[in-house]
């Protein structure tokens, strides 16, 4: 007798489609909360409850997949609900896609904005009050988690920008030779991007390669503020309202027929004169 077919497990995807459909029980906004194109999510949706694995994911939740014209299971009208964010849904989404991309462009993509209008309208969604408090408060509680906060990353990034290769190996003419990993501080490891060892003729060959310096020395100079520019010192009134007065009796003198040698030397002297 043959064996029955495990059932397919269900993909990231499939598996928020899923959650939301026990919630919504409208196809479509499933498949919109799931992060498919909201142009076909009404197509999408009802595909989606047509699959095995999902008719069986609902089937194990407690619920009947829906058939027939006008299914007691689902919800002709999507359920106007809000999350646990406060947020609207469309709005959690980009927040949450923001947060893993980094881009909001890229966050605006994903909730089937079309590529043109995505820059702009990520960066309209970024600047809402709302969803920029969203993204502080998540951001501030996965730090709490990690237990990272600018201080580690300070710290990481000066053990890359300081690292000597030195500490971690000596070379002659003979060749590169790695120190024991015993011999080398963890600091300096921290700097070391590859390293590989394969065996030769001579012995054992090390390659290695550190991470970019120069990229952790800037990225450590911006966190520290040096490359902030100085704000220059306010502008004296008083010389700018002198600069204008003499510019003006010049314009009225030239207006009156010329000047005499006399004033035109003294316009060089002042010119001249040290400020």
């Amino acid at each position: 007798m043959p064996r029955p077919h495990a059932p397919r497990p269900l993909t990231p995807r499939q598996q928020r489609f899923v959650d939301s459909y026990l919630v919504s029980r409208n196809a479509a906004q499933a498949a919109g909360d799931a992060g498919y194109s909201p142009a076909g999510a009404r197509m999408t949706g009802s595909e989606l409850l047509k699959k095995p694995p999902i008719a069986d994911a609902l089937r194990a939740r407690g619920l009947e997949p829906p058939c027939g014209v006008h299914p007691q299971t689902q919800s002709r009208q999507p359920r106007a609900r809000r999350p646990r964010s406060g947020l609207s849904l469309r709005a959690e989404r980009f927040a949450l896609a923001y947060l893993v991309c980094g881009n909001a462009a890229e966050a605006a993509r994903r909730l089937g904005i079309r590529v043109e209008h995505a820059g702009a309208v990520g960066s309209r969604m970024l600047h809402r009050p709302d969803i920029a408090a969203f993204i502080a408060a998540e951001r501030a509680a996965s730090a709490e988690r990690t237990r990272i906060d600018a201080d580690r990353v300070k710290r990481e990034y000066a053990r890359i920008a300081f690292a000597e290769i030195g500490d971690i190996a000596r070379w002659d003419e003979d060749g590169i030779v790695l120190k024991p990993s015993d011999a080398i501080a963890a600091d300096d490891r921290a700097a070391i991007a590859e390293l590989r060892l394969r065996h030769g003729k001579n012995g054992i060959k090390a390659t290695i390669r550190l991470h970019s310096k120069q990229a952790a020395l800037d990225s450590l100079a911006k966190l520290m503020g040096l490359y902030a520019k100085k704000p220059e010192p306010p502008a004296d009134p008083r010389a700018a309202w002198d600069a204008k007065q003499k510019l003006r009796e010049k314009l009225q003198r030239i207006m009156r027929g010329g000047e005499t040698a006399e004033e035109e030397k003294k316009d060089q002297e002042e010119n001249a004169a040290p400020r």
